[in-house]
């Protein structure tokens, strides 16, 4: 599979450094905002990964995937960039990964219309790793067996991260309750925990997801390209586990 990736932020170098190591797929193209200091440099030398040293940064606006014969493109950027890189692939009938999460509402339903209207394949990658959203789906059925029960959730990240972040409201909505508490724990040294205690005052049941490494998020945004590559229409991550992992139908 041929992968065209925009953002090198610390996820996007991790996404350049795993492919180079792991060369089941090429990463053929990188982008950024017209505006951005990395334009027109090479990869290797922004990331300083043994990779293409022809390789280098282009500005989304001047970019065609059809030149280099592109796949999907993997998105690890922020909103705004997110936003022209829909219609990039609008344009180009290219099919998407999102994988930022700095979204409002009613730009996901603009985004999710775009990708219809215009037939490409979209995933929403705001959950990442293949371990949270079997967790997610878990709490949703252990919420709808134990009706009774109630939960909470802690999450720990490091410590600019924003909170709570946006999975833990995702676990948070999976639970079928008016009020889900949520703790955030701000420290150094935390990739990504989640926490989940669910008790009737009898039992109780726990549940933590932990994410060591980025890694993790590599991997999950390629389980996502491997699943959008020749599909049309809007899925989430939660449907591709469940497609993938749980072997059931959409």
């Amino acid at each position: 599979m041929k992968i065209c990736l925009c953002g090198l932020g610390r996820a996007g170098r991790e996404f350049v450094r795993y492919l180079a190591e792991n060369p089941v797929h090429e990463l053929v193209a990188v982008l950024c905002r017209e505006e951005s200091a990395t334009a027109g440099k090479p990869v290797t030398e922004l990331t300083e990964i043994a990779i293409d040293p022809s390789l280098c940064v282009q500005p989304i606006e001047r970019f065609d995937p059809k030149a280099t014969s592109v796949d999907v493109i993997v998105d690890f950027s922020a909103c705004a960039t997110s936003l022209k890189l829909v219609d990039l692939c609008c344009r180009t009938k290219t099919n998407l990964v999102i994988c930022p999460t700095d979204f409002h509402e009613r730009e996901i339903e603009y985004i999710k219309n775009k990708a219809i209207t215009n037939s490409i394949g979209l995933v929403f990658a705001s959950t990442l790793t293949s371990g949270i959203n079997l967790v997610i789906d878990f709490v949703e059925r252990l919420s709808k067996v134990f009706p009774d029960y109630r939960f909470e959730i802690i999450e720990r990240h490091p410590y600019n991260k924003p909170s709570p972040t946006k999975t833990a409201r995702y676990i948070q909505q999976a639970i079928s309750r008016e009020v889900v508490p949520i703790s955030s724990i701000r420290l150094d040294g935390y990739v990504g925990v989640h926490e989940i205690t669910a008790t009737d005052g009898y039992e109780r049941i726990s549940i933590t997801h932990e994410s060591f490494s980025r890694t993790a998020f590599v991997r999950g945004a390629l389980l996502a390209a491997e699943f959008i590559q020749r599909k049309r229409g809007v899925f989430y991550m939660k449907d591709i586990v469940k497609t993938l992992l749980l072997d059931e139908k959409l």
